[in-house]
């Protein structure tokens, strides 16, 4: 059984809270569809049109690189942009009285296909929706969130939080990972090799242009190493630090689901981060949870509920750890902090559809809250994991096992990202483990023309910087953009559904509130009057005086 082999394979259309959008506002919202490439790339993109810096463009959350995704996003003053090309397109649907933000998003609208299915799991799909929709399913973390286990790095945070500074820089930058090609792998071998000669790795760093900062810090101070990690880019930081948090909840909530499911009605999964239980029926949780379970913040000291913080005791004791050790001081970007977190989720509108000419084939349509994973669903209706899960690119993509340049896409320009509404990456999101994105030189998408010069002949912003690229990563894309009009390519698709307009309603048991209708994702404002000419297409939109909207034109 196969997921996420061709992009379209895997679409996700993010919900708008009722009411962000606003016919006038000093924020622009932008609806952004993108295909391979990550959220932050695409918002980088967006500021570069805009003519504003990354951090004035806000985001609900990240978005998996691996499909076809449509995100909003808001930026405050700038030009007006509408963008289209083969790998993204940007268009403006109205305005906002303030940034976009987590709280600007209500989840997630799904549809997924799911190729090779044995009779087996056919058979399997049609119960298992009758009984997700009744009785939902556990809200474990799903495998996007422990990367760290995929490049071989282990728990980071968790050596941070024994005290062993040293294991976890090593394991972060020389972890090593079938994932490796022969650059990476050569690399990680000779720092290992040399490990504790901080001089020998820094000169090693510089050849390679990953890490030469962390170990200059070193190579002053052999003792230095907090100043050390504190080099590790903050976003890399804070990945590894959720990873870990999310561990430790995962087990908990696991023993609980065993404890209080009988044994006929588990369901067991094996995931990269451990196996996980469901309950084929209605969880049998304790009404004083209020279907919440807390994910722990440091020491464990906002954990009230007695049997939730019983269950985490066991597991840090498994760890290693004493529930006072659970914290990690002196290292920015590694403070753990508390947050309520459903326990079990029900998601709307969900339904199957088959394609006769296809009989292993199955697409999958739903939405879930923020936070939940759609291959965490996928796992509980099919009783095993989706197979083979490719971080670094599709199957036939031409990136391989190796570096590919899907992956080097990913990385986030050293300047920094978007900065408004960032949080914490808890979308179905492939989070990028990758400890050398924010060294190596990024190849950027088909990039808009600068300042004016003409869409032929001229270099756009950063061509230099994409021709050094690594040769691995394949040739650059054609900076000559789509038809205005044109989508996403979809091609190789016949037969599969489109999501339909989601319908309101919360995210709920059934029965606990009623349903409303509205409209989403569509536009806040009436759509642009400016007649749209073949050198308008894939270039920014000016305005008539760069101060002052003109609402005719931009509402």
């Amino acid at each position: 059984m196969k997921l996420k082999s061709k992009p379209q394979d895997f679409r996700v259309q993010e919900l708008l809270a009722e009411g962000y959008l606003e016919k006038r506002g000093r924020w622009r919202v932008y609806r952004v569809t993108k295909k391979k490439i990550t959220s932050f790339e695409a918002a980088r993109m967006l500021a570069e049109l805009a003519r504003v810096e990354p951090a004035d463009v806000g985001m609900a959350g990240l978005k998996d690189r691996q499909g076809i995704t449509t995100q909003y996003m808001s930026v405050i003053g700038g030009r007006p942009v509408r963008w289209t090309s083969s790998e993204l397109k940007i268009e403006q649907v109205g305005f906002a009285s303030g940034p976009m933000t987590s709280g600007c998003s209500e989840g997630n609208a799904f549809e997924v296909t799911l190729r090779n299915l044995t009779d087996d799991l056919m058979a399997r799909v049609g119960p298992a929706l009758e009984e997700v929709k009744q009785h939902g399913f556990v809200n474990y973390f799903g495998e996007q969130r422990f990367g760290n286990l995929r490049f071989g790095q282990g728990w980071i945070a968790r050596d941070l939080a024994r005290g062993d500074l040293e294991s976890a820089l090593k394991n972060l930058l020389c972890g090593r990972s079938a994932q490796d090609d022969e650059r990476h792998k050569a690399f990680k071998e000779l720092l290992a090799a040399r490990w504790g000669n901080w001089r020998a790795c820094r000169d090693i760093a510089g050849k390679f242009g990953a890490h030469h900062s962390v170990f200059e810090v070193l190579a002053k101070d052999p003792e230095d190493l907090l100043g050390a990690l504190r080099r590790v880019a903050a976003r890399l930081r804070l990945i590894h630090l959720y990873a870990w948090q999310s561990h430790v909840w995962n087990r908990a909530v696991e023993q609980y689901v065993h404890s209080v499911t009988p044994r006929a009605e588990r369901l067991y999964v094996d995931t990269i981060e451990g196996r996980i239980t469901f309950a084929r029926g209605a969880l049998n949780a304790d009404p004083a949870f209020r279907n919440l379970f807390r994910l722990p913040g440091a020491g464990l000291e906002d954990v009230a509920h007695a049997r939730q913080r019983e269950l985490f005791v066991e597991v840090l004791r498994e760890e290693g750890l004493r529930p006072d050790e659970f914290r990690i001081d002196g290292v920015g970007g590694f403070q753990l902090k508390g947050e309520e977190r459903a326990l079990v989720v029900y998601p709307r509108l969900l339904r199957s559809f088959t394609d006769a000419r296809d009989p292993g084939r199955v697409t999958l349509a739903f939405e879930l809250p923020r936070g939940a994973y759609a291959t965490l669903l996928v796992a509980r209706l099919l009783g095993q994991s989706p197979e083979p899960y490719a971080p670094r690119g599709f199957e036939g993509s031409g990136g391989g096992g190796g570096e590919s340049g899907d992956r080097r896409r990913g990385a986030p320009d050293r300047r920094g990202g978007p900065q408004r509404g960032r949080g914490r990456p808890d979308d179905d999101e492939d989070d990028d483990f990758d400890e050398f994105a924010d060294e190596e030189p990024e190849r950027p998408v088909e990039r808009a023309p600068h300042g004016g010069r003409g869409p032929r002949g001229e270099r756009g912003p950063h061509r230099d910087r994409a021709a050094r690229a690594d040769g691995a990563r394949g040739p650059a894309p054609s900076a000559r953009p789509a038809p205005a009009d044109a989508e996403p390519s979809n091609e190789g698709e016949r037969g599969a559904p489109r999501t339909r307009a989601p319908r309101s309603a919360p995210f709920l048991p059934p029965g606990v509130a009623g349903s409303a209708s509205r409209a989403r994702g569509g536009s806040g404002g009436a759509k642009s009057k400016a007649k749209k000419t073949n050198k308008d297409k894939g270039k920014p939109v000016g305005r008539r005086k760069p101060g002052r909207a003109n609402p005719k034109r931009d509402e």
